[in-house]
């Protein structure tokens, strides 16, 4: 692959390199592209004199002229390793822009040279995370091989948020290259994360490779548990042992609830096979897996488990068996299952690795004589999904009223039979399955425990652990869309959320609300109701967080003002975007620098409540940016244009090089999130410009990227709209790859569309019984003022 910069004398250059992950190298020389074949590779590069930047696995060995003045450089041997690790850069100036020589090899950070003193932060993470996973997996970085480095790429055009080259990993600059003044936080905090999930792979994915890719999950999983949970034992500041949850379970929870859903083991023979593969299962369902077996097994042992699977296996191509040896040995040495009388480890295993989906268990407690009745089922989102009368081991962990223990992880029992009896002291109180929701799986209760639960947590809130709290909230909103649960109910459940101003708890929260806000796009007036409603209960977390970010604040309460004022803006909360604008102006006017932490809504809602002079500013702004995470912020503020005109140039902006590739499809989505009116000019341009958006929207691979762009569009659209998208795709379309995949798309938004005609009346009434009173009468003046606009 190529890509090009600027310089800081306005010219352009261009570099090579290379992503052959997960069967590319055979397009740059012959060899057995597969992860179960491993050899050392020596490598020589001949190239121009004036490209004298060349980066590899392994240090330069010798730099030769040859004739008609070209260069050789030949590289030092590598590791025993797969052929898609190979990997090499050559470009006319990259530079090494940071380095710690204080391990061996020394970790370098690698970009353009106009990006020189920002790669401090990301060097920091990597040195710090080198020196916990040499002690971590009793396995030092340096002792793996004498010419291995450890360098870090930078590179302006990357498909991928990371990719795991031995010795050379590579990054889409947006996530190394970070600013302390002008990269928003939650970029930040995923750069941390992104960081040790890479240098995991030197070990898990490196130094023993899935044998094939059905086994990616291994591969995948263990760099995703680390890049969360080894992250935040040495960087405890940004929390990740907690987000973990919304970052991976809850993913999982809503991707792996499907009917078609895969294990994580799982067969692949074709290349859309084995890049599908890349996805929700093998990342999020196996870190939560990991995280669930580490709880059981006990910390100590999981970490046990890990030396012994990477040493008995150094250098070589693993599976689910070897690893399952490992886990074994571990816990017959250690004896940590013992106390679980009747309990199979390996049929944990093997259900959890080779079987689709999760369970619901469903809790019916008798509070008179304390018994608490427990069943389980596979949860689908589907109401009319059949029952598959499959079971799971769950690791069972509860809290009751006089029996607070959240912080206890390691389960009090294992179930694995389809139902089971605990008891509990008797009488009424509120009882907790899943402590911190670190299990995979989701609760519900009978009705009676149920209102006892609601109860607490609108007024002992926080008796009850918040990341319980944000599981209620995920499960309450599972439980209505599979219809388990009735609107009136959940909303009912959901009241607590008025005086609630944990982000943990509000993430899950406000992805509910969109959701079901989505459904009710067609219907301007019920959403208008709607979306105060919602306002209603957010007043108490807008004003916690309040407009102006405090100096000591943590990372997390950074990250909850971001998601919460721009959903509140979105919304149409007028403080807030009076807020945002004011703040815009100041910038515009007087050049005041607008905080890092409140840049996103003042970007966005600076444009979108603008006009023409408003979007010519962060256009200017960013033509000019050097910081690749500041310009995406400014193309989602771009987006966010409500002039038909305006939001065409953007568009049309997306089909030009200073749009990158890697960010045209999250580009396009922008224009669709901006404004809800903006789905009928996109489709006009979409009408217009298919040939462009075939050609300019394309990366590497297969053009998913296009049909991502089509069918998301499908979405946004109401009735007269989808028929407009159809009858234009059935004259002019019929023959492309995106054809059959755009009208499936078709077809769910009508499907979401009917949805929410059926469903409107109930989710009102249901939420209008879970706000005050004050809500429901600003909701009535918004539907008055709704009306008398369209009249």
């Amino acid at each position: 692959t190529w890509g090009w910069y600027v310089d800081d004398d306005g010219v352009e250059r261009v570099y090579a390199t290379t992503h052959f992950q997960p069967y590319n190298a055979r397009q740059a020389f012959p060899c057995w592209d597969e992860p179960l074949f491993k050899a050392t590779f020596t490598l020589h590069l001949t190239r121009p004199y004036s490209y004298s930047s060349t980066f590899s696995n392994t240090a330069i060995k010798s730099s030769d002229l040859l004739e008609g003045g070209r260069f050789m450089d030949t590289f030092q041997p590598s590791p025993m390793m797969s052929s898609y690790l190979v990997t090499f850069l050559v470009s006319e100036t990259f530079q090494i822009i940071a380095q710690d020589r204080s391990l061996n090899p020394a970790i370098r950070i690698i970009g353009r040279p106009n990006t020189a003193g920002l790669g401090g932060p990301a060097l920091n993470m990597a040195v710090q995370m080198t020196k916990h996973f040499d002690e971590y997996f009793g396995i030092p970085y340096s002792s793996l091989h004498p010419y291995l480095l450890n360098d870090h790429i930078a590179s302006p055009d990357w498909a991928s948020a990371g990719t795991e080259n031995w010795g050379m990993v590579s990054y889409r600059e947006l996530h190394l290259i970070l600013d302390s003044q002008v990269t928003i936080m939650s970029v930040e905090h995923y750069a941390a994360t992104l960081v040790s999930h890479e240098l995991a792979h030197k070990w898990f994915g490196n130094l023993i490779t899935c044998f094939w890719w059905s086994n990616t999950w291994i591969n995948e999983g263990y760099a995703s548990y680390f890049g969360y949970m080894a992250t935040h034992q040495v960087f405890p500041q940004y929390e990740l042992h907690e987000h973990f949850n919304s970052r991976y379970l809850q993913t999982s929870l809503a991707f792996d609830s499907g009917t078609g859903t895969v294990p994580l083991n799982h067969d692949v023979n074709t290349p859309a096979q084995v890049t599908g593969h890349f996805g929700t299962i093998s990342y999020s369902k196996a870190a939560a897996f990991l995280r669930m077996t580490a709880n059981m097994i006990s910390q100590e042992t999981f970490k046990k488990s890990c030396q012994y699977f990477l040493k008995n296996n150094l250098y070589q191509a693993t599976d689910q068996y070897d690893l399952f040896q490992a886990f074994d040995g571990a816990v017959r040495e250690d004896g940590t299952l013992q106390e679980y009388l009747h309990f199979n480890f390996t049929e944990y295993y093997d259900i959890w690795v080779n079987q689709p989906g999760y369970p619901i268990l469903i809790v019916n407690v008798d509070h008179a004589t304390g018994e608490m009745a427990l069943r389980q089922e596979r949860f689908f989102l589907s109401s009319s999904a059949e029952s598959t009368g499959r079971t799971y081991p769950i690791p069972l962990t509860y809290s009751t009223k006089r029996n607070r223990n959240f912080d206890e992880l390691k389960p009090s029992d294992m179930m694995s039979s389809e139902r089971m009896v605990l008891m509990k002291p008797t009488g009424e109180e509120w009882v907790i399955f899943n402590h911190q929701q670190h299990g995979h799986y989701r609760v519900t209760y009978d009705d009676r425990t149920w209102s006892l639960n609601t109860e607490a947590l609108e007024n002992e809130r926080d008796s009850i652990h918040h990341l319980n709290r944000a599981q209620v909230v995920d499960d309450v909103f599972a439980l209505m869309r599979s219809e388990r649960m009735t609107h009136e109910k959940g909303f009912s459940i959901l009241r607590f959320l008025r005086k609630e101003d944990n982000y943990h708890v509000w993430n899950p929260a406000i992805s509910g609300f969109t959701w079901l806000r989505n459904r009710l796009r067609h219907l301007p007036e019920r959403q208008a109701e709607f979306d105060s409603i919602i306002l209603s209960y957010m007043e108490h977390v807008i004003n916690k967080v309040g407009y102006e970010p405090e100096s000591e604040e943590t990372p997390t309460v950074s990250m909850l003002r971001q998601e919460v004022l721009q959903f509140a803006c979105n919304l149409g909360h007028e403080e807030c975007v009076q807020e945002s604008v004011r703040r815009f102006l100041d910038m515009k006017q007087n050049n005041a620098v607008v905080d890092r932490r409140i840049r996103r809504s003042v970007y966005m809602h600076g444009v979108r409540e603008g006009g023409v002079e408003d979007f010519e500013f962060i256009l200017d702004r960013f033509s000019k940016s050097n910081i690749a995470n500041d310009r995406l912020e400014m193309l989602r503020a771009l987006g966010t244009a409500k002039d038909p005109q305006l939001l065409t140039r953007y568009l049309q902006l997306t089909l030009t090089r200073d749009v990158r590739s890697h960010d045209k499809v999250n580009s396009f989505n922008f224009a669709l999130l901006g404004h809800q009116d903006n789905a009928n000019t996109v489709l006009e341009f979409v009408k217009n410009h298919i040939d462009d958006i075939r050609i300019e929207y394309v990366e590497d691979a297969p053009p998913t990227p296009v049909h991502t762009a089509l069918s998301n569009l499908a979405s946004y659209l109401d009735e007269s709209g989808l028929n407009d998208y159809e009858a234009w795709l059935r004259s002019t379309q019929s023959g492309s790859a995106q054809f059959n995949r755009v009208l499936t798309s078709i077809a769910s938004a009508r499907s979401s569309i009917a949805w929410g005609t059926a469903n409107a009346d109930s989710i009102l009434s249901a939420a209008r019984g879970g706000a005050t009173s004050m809500a429901v009468s600003v909701a009535l003046l918004v539907i008055s003022i709704v009306l008398f606009t369209a009249v």
